[in-house]
């Protein structure tokens, strides 16, 4: 079993749910899921976007088991992240309009 497989059973059997319980909820099928947690194939993004949300767990981490990112990927964004979390609504918003402009701007030279 991989470790991304043993991620989602444990995360999996610590939310409680079985995978036909999943299966209803995600529309991922408690046969693939097996598959999925034995790690006989690969997750799609999608999946583990699903499963992360719904096993109440960091989607990230996922990302990184299943080679989808690289710590070296994490590394180059989370400078320009630092201290984000102590923004409000209002602040990220402000800053969001800002990188848009810039995206804009960026466009019309190109």
């Amino acid at each position: 079993m991989s470790e991304l497989g043993n991620r989602l059973k444990e995360s999996r059997e610590r939310s409680g749910l079985s995978q036909k319980k999943v299966y209803e909820i995600t529309g991922i099928t408690d046969s693939r899921l097996s598959k999925m947690e034995r790690g006989q194939i690969d997750c799609t993004p999608g999946d583990l976007k699903k499963l992360a949300h719904l096993y109440s767990i960091r989607l990230i981490p996922l990302y990184v088991l299943a080679d989808y990112l690289s710590e070296k990927d994490i590394e180059e964004y989370q400078f320009v992240f630092q201290g984000v979390s102590s923004l409000d609504d209002e602040e990220m918003q402000h800053i969001q309009t800002q990188i848009d402009f810039l995206n804009r701007r960026k466009r019309e030279v190109d």
